[in-house]
């Protein structure tokens, strides 16, 4: 049994978490880009348009990683690249129409495939990952501002 306190935690959470992520990328795939190309337009989508530094510490990924992926996404029609109205050396990224509408889609893919599992769970279970949530979210916040 795992203690509130035991490192094992942490490796447990870990463990879990990320083969719970790997199966769902699995079960539900995105055909139409990598993984990276969908992490970085739902960071868009999720935080808005921003510059290319932001996007790339967002990202953790180097400059010439993040103007690769931002290249191929923009070839794609998924997201634009504007002149910064507040500098304009820099540029800021956004994600089009139809880069928000893919985003959507993948996550309500997603969302129909979560539900389907957790319906085959016990009322229990259900109720202990409904209660997980509110921590679950805070762990990722602090981590996130770490």
């Amino acid at each position: 049994m795992i203690d509130n306190d035991s490192p094992d935690l942490a490796s447990g959470l870990r463990h879990t978490v990320t083969r719970l992520y790997l199966t769902l990328r699995r079960n539900s795939p995105i055909n139409e880009l990598s993984a990276a190309q969908a992490s970085g337009l739902a960071a868009l989508v999720d935080y808005g348009p921003m510059r290319m530094g932001e996007f790339a510490d967002r990202e953790s990924i180097r400059m010439p990683t993040a103007t690769a992926l931002i290249d191929g996404l923009l070839r794609d029609g998924y997201v634009t690249r504007d002149p910064d109205p507040d500098d304009r050396r820099a540029v800021l990224v956004a994600p089009t129409d139809n880069g928000v509408a893919i985003v959507s889609d993948i996550r309500t893919s997603r969302d129909d495939n979560v539900t389907r599992a957790l319906e085959t769970l016990s009322d229990d279970h259900r109720a202990a990952l409904a209660a997980a949530l509110p921590a679950l979210r805070e762990l990722q916040t602090r981590m996130e501002l770490s």
